[in-house]
């Protein structure tokens, strides 16, 4: 019956001229008229007017034809009622619009955050068996949660989304922190479903937020002519922004348009056990006998306030270096710590931190980091200088000519004739050709008089940190150090500004002691100022050091300086004024001080802690050129930290210490970008026509992990320049992982949804409702009241009245 009717309605429309529909289209009918009697004519007068024609129509031939049979009497009465139905068709003006239907749309949304990248342990239950015959991404052995939508949807030939395009177009839309639609099109027909495979499987969990409110909102929006049949969302139920993005919110939403949610919930409910390492730090190089510090993060979930254990491990041979018990914190929040190694041996060692797994973890991959690591024996060879022996060069002389992993020469500007030829460390003159300058690696500068240098022998110290990548120190003094060096190329190297220097007074003696304050970056960024194991146990030795008297107020230094160690309480324009300043100079490193009384620091405890500043110092100062070489060029990231929020974009940085060393290309410097564990890129870098010293390149949507990015060309002649960067997904977005079901099935339940686990949705689809055709287009209206067959009708009806009553005797 249905067939004939959808045939006669197609007959009908083919005979009144509308053109014919294409596949998955539709027609719909609707009638247009007007009013026939005047307007102030009330409705129910007009039904009592037309009750009383048909009564008179009825009374007249029952009166007329009251000796027909009663057959006959009907018969005459219908085509009477017949005539003025006609006429009334004629004073209506009856027309007839055929609008073109679609089908209705269903939207199916895919959750891409970044807790879709989590997998699950589900125990022995149906769950597990799911997802047994569900294989994982390249490197993966189980699947995560977006791995299981995929599947969902594109099993057996996409049967999922073939079976919702039977009766509707499908919308496919992956959202995070908004929605966005998969594919090249908003939706797709049965016969198009085909074209939704390989955007599908595109897609990963890279998204920094999750926010299904805003998603669902962005697609009724998107769908507003003609909201949508239903809903499928396919998420893990997390809500990572706040109630205002909320599930509830996108219900709330869903319901206002009377479209239900149908949502997969995808994940365990079970509170995921997960340790993750990262953010290690670690020294690229030490020497023997250093101690290396490594500081990392550790991040736990579903085991606030357990006890787990962290190790240091020689990865050769897997000896524990170094061990420490640390207390998880609530879930997603990092704990700091630091363990630290004295390596005995030289020679390049791959060190592993690891955290030990815990039972039932979720993963593993992350519970550990290598850092590599040289470690050097040689000696470094100094170049002590000063004009007068004050006590800072006697007391450091005779501590670094003790030393055997230092080299030391000394040089004393007014010292006797005999000097030279009475001390072994002694040099007669200042080295006066560069080459001579290059045969040491650090230069240790004191209370120096630059009269009795040339222009050729300052512009060879300018040269020796900018060019060579060498480490010069700086001792302020009474003297010559630093504001005799105001107009020469020494000052270029100095951290601070000279105009505004003040001097103590040289007419009394300076009686008020002070302990400098170390800073963030003295105490935690560098290795200079550790005289203990541990951080704690090293600052607690710094607050005990005996007090300095004698310095230099600097108020304003160089914008490109650091603060290490700064006046407890004495300020200037730039902040506290600072008594030892860092300051990397082109290809080198510059140290300065603006005191020369570290020598006090050995009252009643000798060299313990003076001789271990001075060692650490110089070497940090020699550990860049090490590493690189002569440092034609150094490589790093816009982001000095190296850490970066996923989505984030990483800019990677070339800087040659001589613009003649950079290649003529513009483009020529292309780098080897690889994920710890992972795929590698090609980057190219392009010259900065602000810096043609400089080469930049950008790395964009990186999903998180550890990176290591190395020059592939130009190549260095040491080894290859190179920086190690880290993308971490918000905390937010990972401080909760466990499957929300609760806050789906009532997301569902508000709106006349379904909820389903992942493992049981063909009873979802079976729900989902067909949903009303969607209007096209309106066709143009087709006049009914007018057309020849109603006229034929009129008169037809008319001719038989006619007839029959003359054959009946009723004339």
């Amino acid at each position: 019956m249905t067939w004939t009717m959808e045939s006669l309605r197609q007959n009908l429309e083919r005979y009144l001229g509308v053109p014919p529909t294409s596949a998955g289209e539709g027609t719909h009918w609707s009638f247009q008229s007007r009013v026939p009697w005047p307007d102030w004519l009330p409705d129910w007068l007009v039904l009592l007017l037309a009750a009383g024609l048909l009564f008179a129509v009825v009374q007249v031939y029952r009166r007329d034809a009251r000796s027909l049979p009663r057959f006959s009497r009907l018969l005459l009465i219908g085509l009477r009622l017949g005539v003025l139905a006609v006429v009334v068709l004629f004073l209506m003006q009856w027309t007839l619009v055929v609008d073109r239907t679609g089908l209705p749309v269903v939207a199916v949304l895919i959750d891409t955050s970044a807790t879709m990248a989590e997998t699950d342990d589900y125990g022995e239950t149906a769950a597990r068996k799911a997802v047994q015959q569900v294989s994982g991404g390249p490197g993966r052995n189980q699947p995560t949660r977006l791995d299981l939508a995929k599947d969902i949807l594109l099993r057996d030939k996409a049967a999922f989304l073939r079976e919702l395009a039977r009766n509707h177009k499908v919308a496919v839309y992956q959202f995070d922190d908004s929605a966005r639609p998969v594919g090249q099109q908003l939706s797709y027909t049965a016969e198009e479903i085909g074209l939704l495979s390989k955007p599908i499987l595109s897609l990963t969990a890279e998204g920094t937020d999750t926010r299904p409110g805003p998603a669902v909102g962005k697609v009724l929006d998107d769908l507003r002519g003609s909201p949508p049949s239903a809903i499928v969302l396919l998420t893990d139920g997390i809500t990572s922004t706040g109630e205002i993005d909320s599930l509830q919110v996108a219900a709330d939403l869903a319901a206002a348009r009377l479209v239900p949610l149908f949502t997969v919930g995808i994940g365990s409910e079970e509170p995921m056990r997960d340790l993750q390492l990262y953010d290690v730090l670690a020294p690229e190089m030490a020497f023997v006998e250093d101690t290396l510090t490594f500081s990392s993060k550790l991040k736990a979930w579903g085991l606030a306030g357990q006890q787990v254990q962290v190790l240091l491990k020689d990865r050769a041979s897997g000896e524990q270096l170094a061990s420490r018990s640390l207390r998880a914190g609530p879930d997603g929040q990092p704990v700091k710590f630091e363990l630290t190694h004295t390596p005995r041996q030289e020679g390049e060692f791959d060190y592993v931190l690891e955290v030990v797994p815990v039972e039932d973890e979720a993963t593993v991959e992350n519970n550990s980091q290598i850092r590599t690591i040289q470690v050097r024996r040689e000696q470094i060879r100094v170049l002590l200088a000063d004009s007068l022996p004050r006590y800072e060069f006697r007391y450091l002389k005779h501590l670094l000519e003790r030393d055997e992993t230092i080299e030391l020469h000394t040089i004393l500007q007014e010292a006797d004739l005999e000097y030279a030829a009475e001390d072994a460390t002694a040099l007669d003159h200042f080295p006066v050709r560069r080459e001579e300058l290059l045969q040491y690696d650090v230069l240790i500068l004191g209370d120096l008089n630059p009269s009795y240098l040339s222009s050729a022998i300052l512009e060879s110290l300018r040269s020796f940190v900018g060019d060579s990548g060498r480490g010069i120190i700086f001792i302020s003094g009474p003297l010559y150090c630093p504001g005799a060096y105001a107009g020469t190329p020494l000052e270029d190297l100095l951290p601070v500004k000279l105009d505004q220097a003040r001097l103590p007074p040289t007419d009394q003696p300076v009686t008020e002691a002070f302990r400098p304050d170390l800073t963030l970056r003295g105490s935690r960024g560098t290795s200079i100022f550790r005289f203990a194991e541990t951080l704690p146990e090293s600052q607690a030795i710094w607050s005990e050091l005996p007090e300095l008297l004698w310095f230099i107020e600097f108020p304003e230094w160089k914008s490109g300086a650091t603060v290490l160690a700064e006046h407890p309480s004495l300020t200037g324009r730039s902040g506290k004024l600072p008594i030892i300043l860092f300051q990397q100079y082109s290809g080198g490193q510059v140290l300065f001080h603006a005191t020369d009384e570290l020598w006090r620091w050995r009252f009643r405890r000798g060299d313990r802690y003076y001789r271990r500043y001075w060692v650490q110092a110089i070497r940090f100062l020699t550990r860049a050129r090490l590493l690189g070489g002569d440092r034609a060029a150094e490589m790093y990231t816009d982001h000095t930290s190296g850490r970066y929020l996923q989505g984030e974009t990483v800019y990677l940085k070339l800087r040659f210490a001589r613009e003649k060393l950079a290649p003529v290309d513009d483009h020529g410097v292309k780098v080897i970008v690889e994920q710890q564990g992972g795929a590698q890129q090609t980057v190219t870098l392009s010259r900065l026509p602000a810096a043609p010293g400089v080469f930049e390149g950008r790395l964009l949507q990186l999903p998180p992990g550890e990176y290591h990015a190395w020059v592939l060309s130009p190549a260095a002649t040491g080894p290859p320049w190179s920086a190690d960067f880290r993308v971490e997904a918000p905390l937010r977005e990972l401080a909760r992982r466990s499957l929300d079901r609760a806050a789906m099935v009532s997301a569902s339940s508000v709106t006349e949804g379904v909820y389903a686990p992942f493992y049981q949705t063909e009873e979802l689809l079976e729900k989902i409702p067909a949903g009303q055709p969607v209007a096209l287009e309106t066709g143009e209206p087709i006049t009914l009241w007018n057309r020849l067959e109603l006229l034929l009708l009129f008169i037809g009806l008319l001719t038989g009245e006619w007839l029959l009553r003359k054959r009946w005797r009723l004339l």
